[in-house]
């Protein structure tokens, strides 16, 4: 199996259970933030499905793009999808020397790094604001959640 399918395949382990978590939140909760200083849900759900497509632009050596405007009303699980069908293509794309390349993201990270940690630190990224959406869920009163990765 090729890097490519082995990361995607880990991608949409967690992808999955972030997908089914931000279907649980209903437009009059896109707003939530559990503490004043926190991120509301639809933006936190935002940054999540962003940060991580940007990453895999980036570890395919392409500029960083947003696919819907801040301002979009698109429905929150409609950006979820479109973002992973999006990330899913990107990392088709990688041939397993492109997990090797090194990519210069030294106005993010501030060094240069290989693809494959880029991806790696992206992955981390998500796991952790899902963790994030498990407790906004859990105080929007949502007891019926979903495993914390799809195996």
């Amino acid at each position: 199996m090729s890097k490519s399918a082995q990361f995607i395949d880990y991608f949409l382990s967690h992808r999955e259970v972030t997908k089914e978590l931000a279907a649980k939140i209903d437009p009059e909760h896109y707003t939530y933030k559990p503490t004043p200083t926190s991120m509301e849900a639809q933006k936190l759900v935002n940054h999540i499905i962003e940060t991580t497509y940007t990453f895999v632009r980036l570890a395919n050596k392409q500029d960083p793009e947003k696919l819907f405007d801040e301002i979009d009303s698109t429905e929150l699980s409609e950006k979820v999808n479109t973002y992973t069908e999006a990330t899913v293509k990107l990392l088709s794309s990688l041939s397993d020397d492109n997990f090797e390349q090194v990519i210069d993201v030294s106005q993010i990270v501030g060094k240069r790094i290989p693809a494959s940690q880029l991806l790696n630190m992206a992955m981390d990224h998500e796991i952790n604001h899902k963790g994030n959406l498990f407790v906004y869920l859990r105080e929007i009163g949502h007891t019926d959640l979903p495993m914390y990765v799809k195996v």
